[in-house]
């Protein structure tokens, strides 16, 4: 089931986000980073303060089954010119035991609707460039690659990519 968040799952948003950053990015991001991203208690309150002053309203979506959350998807307008795209996939996460289950695409796609409800029609997602996973789900689903820069997260500089897509009506799911 795919449903807007609400801040009542702030706590549950934030320990799966840790957990999907410990599945996916041990080695793949400075140490700095990763140990910020996987402290649970660090998400949970992030998590709290997103759902709280939203990004954009309904802008974050969540992939539930039996009640619990295994994914999140948020949207929002373009935060930097150089994403390319008026609008921005700004985190798509899922559980690795959730994965090759299409709740990938179904959380993009209902993000995607989300973006052309507000007005966008061409959306852009940041991937570090050491995620070869996100790199070949944002191509799969139609997104080009575009512009590469040294984001900075805090004091950690990471190479990104931004992978967008020019048409949100012609995102593949």
């Amino acid at each position: 089931m795919i449903r807007a968040a609400t801040p009542e799952d702030a706590a549950a948003i934030g320990t799966m986000h840790a957990q999907a950053w410990t599945e996916t990015y041990p080695g793949l991001v400075p140490e700095a980073l990763f140990a910020e991203m996987t402290d649970a208690a660090r998400r949970r309150a992030a998590w709290a303060h997103n759902l709280a002053q939203p990004l954009m309203p309904g802008g974050t979506l969540v992939a539930k089954d039996a009640g619990e959350i295994l994914g999140f998807i948020t949207v929002c307008a373009a935060r930097d010119a150089a994403l390319g795209a008026s609008g921005e996939v700004a985190g798509l996460y899922l559980l690795r035991r959730a994965q090759g289950r299409r709740l990938g695409r179904t959380l993009l796609a209902a993000g995607a609707a989300l973006l052309r409800e507000a007005g966008h029609c061409s959306a852009g997602a940041w991937a570090l460039d050491s995620n070869t996973q996100a790199q070949g789900f944002y191509a799969a689903t139609g997104a080009v690659a575009g512009t590469r820069q040294v984001g900075w997260h805090r004091e950690v500089a990471v190479a990104e990519t931004a992978w967008v897509w020019a048409d949100l009506a012609r995102v593949t799911t």
